[in-house]
């Protein structure tokens, strides 16, 4: 969900108004039916298909913003395992490539601390945050 704000440049809010204000997105209409089908799934099996297909969407939403060349937006098994995934690493490393500022290629890939921290402990208090910077860079 927080992705398809970056990627319709929206804010994402606090996690209290997360669904609500991703309810508005664009994506929101077509997304929302496979979230809350894997919601209601009675086991993994029947949770994994409505999951694949919300993933493959976002995965076409990327190559709709032409930032990187097409990417594959079809999931795929994961390895010998029975469950299918997008290896969305994928997406990373053609962002990364497309990256033609030396300076901003040479930055820790791991973005704001909000993107990977659902902590407003940690996100409220920039004396915390920076602690974050000392470990990622």
């Amino acid at each position: 969900m927080r992705l398809t704000f970056l990627q319709e440049r929206r804010y994402a809010p606090y996690n209290k108004w997360l669904g609500t204000a991703f309810s508005r997105l664009s994506c929101a209409d077509f997304l929302t039916p496979l979230f809350e089908a894997a919601l209601t799934a009675l086991d993994w099996t029947s949770r994994q298909q409505p999951l694949a297909e919300a993933y493959e969407i976002v995965a076409r939403m990327h190559n709709d913003l032409a930032v990187t060349p097409p990417v594959d937006p079809t999931v795929r098994p994961f390895f010998s395992r029975p469950f299918t995934v997008l290896f969305a690493g994928r997406f990373a490393d053609a962002l990364k490539a497309a990256i033609t500022d030396e300076t901003l290629r040479e930055l820790p890939p791991v973005g704001a601390v909000d993107q990977f921290v659902d902590s407003t402990d940690l996100t409220d208090e920039s004396r915390l945050a920076a602690t974050l910077r000392a470990v990622y860079g």
